[in-house]
């Protein structure tokens, strides 16, 4: 085939290459984003907790970027999430997605113990490989897209931004909502800033609920990333003004022209409640993970 499979060699043509693959269904990557710019960004500041070069590996058809595969790990907790397999249309049918997963796991072997993949429900060819390696189905989910030209503000006066009065009844309840999950609240809090905001529903000072979203204006996008709302306090329509808050305070953000977030299948209240202020589903995305000491057992 005449391919060489290396290190990338620009971090601007990757990004290049990953967008304009992930804007196909039928290649999307849920942990990839479209736009070339967001990814760049992604790939030189935030990807991995090792080097690009030991994270992705690129094959090239003279300068050209036939197929790519990126890990985004995790040191911490041995994980990595997976960008990839991006393979051209005309490598789909040969063996280079797993010539690259090959090249890149050996990067990285001895510090991961868990892959995840999370990929388009059109995206058959990912299915196949990560079965094809012993991946596990954990769960559907659902992208659903809010944007600022079809929103519709409702002043919200009852959320307020949270302070460390409600540091336990924020931790208890994220904990008991999210207990397996990429953020814990302690992590929350390390990450408030002006654009990672974290506000809070009470009732005769307790914490009802919360809402934390993140802001990315540099790139026009936001995201909410959790919503809770205690038990005893739910269908009480805090969850709705909790949402509409959020995107309130997100659309306020000149750059900001839409908002993105992931809700599993099995949560079919908060997707009705997304669409019930104007969500509209974007992506079905699968969850996939490969375990090696389960593939080894």
């Amino acid at each position: 085939m005449n391919i060489v499979i290396e290190a990338p060699r620009s971090y601007s043509d990757l990004a290049a290459f990953l967008a304009k693959m992930n804007k196909e269904t039928y290649q999307h990557i849920g942990y990839c984003g479209e736009s070339k710019e967001e990814i760049y960004d992604t790939l030189t500041n935030e990807f991995s907790d090792l080097a690009l070069e030991k994270s992705f590996i690129v094959a090239y058809k003279n300068e050209d970027i036939a197929a790519a595969i990126g890990l985004d790990i995790n040191l911490e907790d041995r994980s990595a999430e997976v960008w990839g397999p991006f393979v051209s249309e005309a490598y789909l049918h040969t063996s280079l997605g797993n010539e690259l997963w090959e090249k890149v796991t050996a990067l990285s072997a001895p510090q991961v113990d868990q892959y995840s993949f999370f990929f388009n429900l059109d995206n058959l060819f990912a299915r196949e490989f990560a079965n094809s390696h012993g991946g596990q189905l954990k769960g559907f989910h659902t992208v659903l897209v809010a944007k600022k030209s079809e929103w519709n503000e409702v002043v919200i006066e009852q959320i307020k931004e949270y302070n460390s009065t409600y540091q336990n009844g924020f931790a208890e309840l994220h904990g008991h909502e999210f207990p397996s999950t990429y953020y814990s609240a302690k992590t929350i809090l390390k990450r408030l800033s002006e654009e990672n905001q974290l506000f809070i529903s009470t009732s005769d000072n307790e914490l009802t609920g919360y809402v934390y979203i993140e802001a990315d204006p540099l790139h026009g996008d936001g995201s909410i990333e959790y919503i809770a709302v205690s038990e005893q306090f739910r269908k009480q329509g805090i969850g709705k003004k909790l949402l509409t808050f959020a995107v309130n305070k997100l659309f306020a953000y000149e750059e900001i022209e839409e908002i993105t977030l992931s809700v599993n299948n099995k949560d079919e209240g908060a997707i009705k409640l997304y669409q019930a202020v104007g969500f509209k589903v974007k992506h079905k995305l699968i969850h996939y993970e490969i375990d090696k000491k389960e593939v080894l057992l």
